[in-house]
């Protein structure tokens, strides 16, 4: 799973990322074995396991997604509420002057 995070950088490219490797790994099995696996509980575990890398996976990769971005310093500081204002009609432009319309 700590593969999908670091490797992917977008959550819908996990479940290919997810398949592809437990595809590997069949290959690789059958040619050291010899044979497809047959065990029921095999194909089960693999059914299981990319179900919960893919899952897992897309959660992390949106949980990195969405996290803030910071542009260093900090981060965790908030800049204090001006005692001026009021919570209601807070505008970035207060300060301005109204702009006389000439019709």
């Amino acid at each position: 799973m700590i593969f999908l995070l670091l490797f992917i950088a977008r959550s819908k490219l996990v479940p290919d990322f997810a398949i592809t490797i437990h595809v590997i790994n069949l290959v690789i099995t059958s040619f050291y074995t010899g044979v497809v696996p047959r065990q029921l509980f095999w194909w089960s575990l693999q059914v299981a396991s990319a179900g919960l890398m893919t899952i897992l996976g897309i959660w992390a990769c949106r949980w990195r997604e969405l996290k803030p971005i910071q542009f260093g310093g900090k981060g965790k500081t908030r800049a204090a509420p001006d005692a001026s204002s009021s919570a209601a009609g807070v505008y970035e432009m207060v300060g301005m002057e109204p702009k006389d319309e000439a019709v």
